[in-house]
């Protein structure tokens, strides 16, 4: 006499799985083309092809006059008076570097690592 299993109902909580129709090249190459890497590109991309442009327009000689120097001389003076400010700064980190000794080489990826976290937020 053969011994008849258990009848197994399914559960009503499982989920369901439905898998998505396979989207056509038109489909893939319009969400690619709208990601963000995508856009990124497209800025750079136009960005240097203004700086292109300007420089076919204007010459070499007159935008690094007209442009360059001005911009320049507004940010050297700015960025050396924000170096002389950082000057404690960066002799702190020098001396606990040095006093780092073997562990010098991950303090200094540690610090790295936290200024990588710094920038990205």
């Amino acid at each position: 006499m053969a011994t008849r299993h258990p009848v197994r109902h399914r559960s009503t909580k499982t989920a369901v799985h439905r898998s998505r129709p396979k989207q056509g090249l038109a489909a893939g190459l319009s969400r690619a083309a709208a990601s963000r890497p995508a856009r990124v590109a497209y800025v750079v991309f136009g960005t240097i092809g203004l700086a292109a442009l300007a420089v076919a327009i204007l010459g070499p000689k007159r935008l690094e006059r007209d442009v360059f120097k001005p911009l320049q001389q507004a940010v050297v003076p700015k960025a050396e008076k924000l170096w002389d400010q950082a000057r404690p700064l960066r002799t702190q980190l020098a001396g606990l570097l040095s006093r780092a000794g073997d562990e010098r080489e991950k303090l200094a990826r540690d610090f790295q690592s936290w200024i990588g976290r710094f920038h990205a937020s």
